[in-house]
């Protein structure tokens, strides 16, 4: 499956929900903001467009906020 590019409001942010997402299960790879992207963080993640739905729940639970998601 295509990777989701997940996107937040700072780099902290990417970094808690990096360990938000891997307490639930979820693969999550740092990488750094596309081009395309307008975000004040200059890190995001990439999870597989599988694990989208449990991705989102991860961070809701957690209290990370989710700036966007990229397709």
């Amino acid at each position: 499956m295509a990777d989701v590019i997940l996107f937040f409001g700072s780099n902290a942010d990417t970094m808690i929900a990096t360990k938000a997402l891997k307490d639930a299960g979820v693969t999550a790879k740092m990488i750094p903001k596309p081009a395309s992207v307008t975000a004040s963080a200059n890190l995001c993640l990439s999870i597989d467009a599988g694990v989208e739905s449990q991705a989102k729940s991860a961070l809701t639970t957690a209290g990370v906020a989710l700036g966007g998601v990229v397709k």
